[in-house]
């Protein structure tokens, strides 16, 4: 049984990891350009977090607190899962980024990767929003000082992509894992955080569903074929063209069925 689970886990290592690898052994990092960037940004904002004036630009760019109304944590929405987060450090966010971004363009597309990405951070901050307000209002979900705790980073678009990917190459043992670290981590720190990466699990599988469902449907879509072109000498209706051998003085051949005239007498 260990045997059969390492084989299968070694099998659906080489589908997700292969073809990235292959890119990258093939020096063509242009293969991973929303990966390098996003790694780079969040280089640069834990880089300049530690001075005066960098903390008041990351702060007021990309911080997001759920006690910020909701129209200014919109607007800072696109850059706050670049941020740091509270609980990780800054190599561990760009190693995350680096390698599950890279996955995602190789297997998703670069726009479909962007696309997920933006809207798994957005649902997952309104997410915590209502969690925060269920909270105040019927005393369950996250404690009210979970409002006033930065809500950053890139973990849980990190989660819903590798989700993603992993249902894309059919690596459910991956997926198993990953959903149960992710589970496992909910129960022995119960705070905003994890909360909110079981609902990224939840948006990676949705997000596959959505995906592959639409390019299923655009790939059953009827193609417009042009019609075979006619083979050389015939006309409109198919039939063989005329040939300049068949003149006036050469008589046409007759049908099966026809009677052939009788011939003139001479005088």
């Amino acid at each position: 049984m260990p045997q059969l689970a390492y084989a299968r886990l070694r099998a659906e290592a080489a589908a997700v990891f292969g073809p990235p690898w292959r890119a990258a052994r093939a020096g063509k990092l242009a293969a991973f350009p929303v990966a390098l960037t996003c790694t780079a940004l969040i280089g640069v904002f834990a880089l300049i977090q530690h001075t005066t004036a960098g903390w008041w630009v990351v702060e007021h760019v990309a911080g997001v607190y759920q006690a910020l109304p909701l129209p200014l944590i919109l607007l800072r929405l696109p850059l706050s899962m670049l941020a740091p987060a509270p609980d990780l450090p800054a190599w561990g966010a760009m190693l995350q980024v680096l390698v599950v971004f890279a996955l995602s363009e190789v297997h998703l597309g670069r726009m479909r990767t962007i696309i997920t990405a933006v809207c798994v951070n957005g649902l997952t901050t309104v997410s915590a929003r209502i969690m925060v307000i269920i909270g105040l209002q019927l005393a369950i979900g996250t404690p009210q000082v979970d409002q006033y705790e930065l809500d950053t980073g890139p973990s849980t678009v990190v989660v819903a992509l590798s989700i993603y990917v992993a249902l894309k190459c059919r690596a459910y043992l991956i997926l198993t894992i990953t959903a149960v670290a992710m589970a496992g981590e909910a129960i022995a720190l119960p705070n905003l955080a994890g909360r909110e990466h079981l609902v990224a699990l939840g948006l990676g599988v949705a997000a596959y569903l959505i995906g592959e469902r639409r390019r299923l449907s655009l790939s059953r879509l009827p193609r417009r074929t042009s019609p075979p072109p006619s083979p050389a000498g015939a006309d409109l209706a198919g039939r063989p063209a005329a040939t300049p051998a068949a003149t006036a003085g050469t008589p046409l051949p007759l049908a099966p069925d026809a009677v052939p005239p009788h011939p003139t007498p001479r005088p």
